[in-house]
């Protein structure tokens, strides 16, 4: 077996404002390392995946950005899209591409900018979800069992388990058909998912044999497996005909064009630790709090406080007696928001975008 990890990196992170910005958005941050989230990524990879065979696509005025960040992955697998159109468009490229890789060639469509630990048990599940791929002619997705009712994330509802193929030590079954996929629900439903125990949290990630994602999309997105006939057998060969693919492609997620309707997904019940990162709110907490529940990154210094999430890219931040903030210093911009109005940080960035010079903060 072998894994061509393709890796997407199109998002903005606007709610990671003032240190996201738009030519360095949330998956060239580095929030969890002294790496960008983007570097971790594929460094999560190593011994599953070889630089060589792994691709990324991205915005194409964030291309020179990405290849900084990940200078092991050949620079024409760094792919630019002329414009969003979400995630299906991205998967059918990189299952046209690698179609003629082999019969033992598995995609696997990771997020750049997810917390998962440890690596080690990701990639033995990673391998074992490949093989399972290869064996049953199926799209394989990752649910993560729910740690809290989640509002803010998309769910798997499980239905009948499945045996896999390369066990992973310590666990049963780890796989299941797929009942149904659910949008992100209200706080009651979310408790009910919780409390019933066969809804998973949808981290996002695909594997698949590169044939079978192609005939899947040949019967549930048709229009999208037309286009994507168009395009030259090898990445970079042809940038007119790159254009011409997101200009005509419908704009849709890999979920609702395929996933939500294929007989041939299955769900792997993941057991390693997941989250999306969705705000700063993500970074408090864990094992990085100090005894008062603070989380400093760069130079931080938080006296009688409790519950606060200091990050200081330049300088220093210094606090005394506050409670349950969030504090974010850069160069030219400071946040400062309760924890439990982090969400709302995105509004903050539609203001400065509407309102004369702000502009230039974003």
């Amino acid at each position: 077996m072998r894994l061509h990890p393709v890796i997407l990196a199109g998002g903005r992170g606007e709610r990671f404002w003032p240190l996201s910005r738009r030519g360095r958005p949330k998956q060239l941050l580095p929030l969890l390392s002294d790496r960008s989230m983007l570097a971790d990524t594929v460094a999560r990879l190593s011994g599953a995946a070889l630089p060589a065979d792994t691709f990324v696509i991205t915005a194409r005025d964030l291309a020179g950005a990405v290849r900084q960040a990940v200078p092991g992955v050949p620079r024409h697998h760094v792919v630019g899209e002329p414009v969003g159109k979400n995630t299906a468009p991205a998967v059918a490229l990189a299952a046209w591409w690698l179609r003629n890789a082999g019969d033992d060639a598995v995609v696997a469509v990771l997020p750049s900018d997810h917390r998962v630990e440890p690596a080690e048990r990701f990639r033995d599940e990673l391998r074992a979800a490949a093989e399972t791929a290869i064996a049953r002619e199926a799209i394989i997705t990752f649910g993560v069992p729910p740690t809290r009712p989640e509002t803010g994330y998309g769910y798997i509802e499980t239905g009948e388990a499945v045996s896999g193929i390369g066990g992973i030590s310590g666990r049963g079954s780890a796989f299941h058909a797929v009942k149904s996929f659910r949008e992100k629900p209200d706080a009651a439903t979310a408790e009910r998912y919780v409390a019933g125990g066969t809804h998973l949290w949808n981290a996002g990630m695909f594997l698949f044999p590169p044939r079978v994602m192609l005939e899947e999309l040949r019967v549930h997105a048709p229009e999208i497996a037309r286009l994507v006939q168009s395009l030259p057998d090898r990445v970079g060969e042809d940038e007119a005909a790159l254009e011409r693919y997101y200009r005509d492609a419908p704009s849709v997620s890999i979920d609702v064009a395929v996933m939500e309707r294929s007989k041939r997904a299955l769900v792997a019940r993941a057991g390693f630790a997941w989250d999306d990162l969705g705000s700063w709110e993500a970074l408090g907490g864990g094992e990085s709090a100090d005894a008062g529940g603070n989380v400093g990154r760069g130079r931080t210094l938080l006296l009688d406080s409790k519950g606060v999430i200091a990050f200081a890219e330049e300088g220093m931040i210094a606090a005394l007696g506050i409670r349950d903030l969030v504090v974010v210093h850069t160069r030219d911009a400071t946040l400062v928001c309760p924890r439990s109005r982090v969400q709302e940080v995105r509004e903050l960035v539609a203001r400065l975008r509407s309102e004369g010079g702000g502009d230039a903060f974003l």
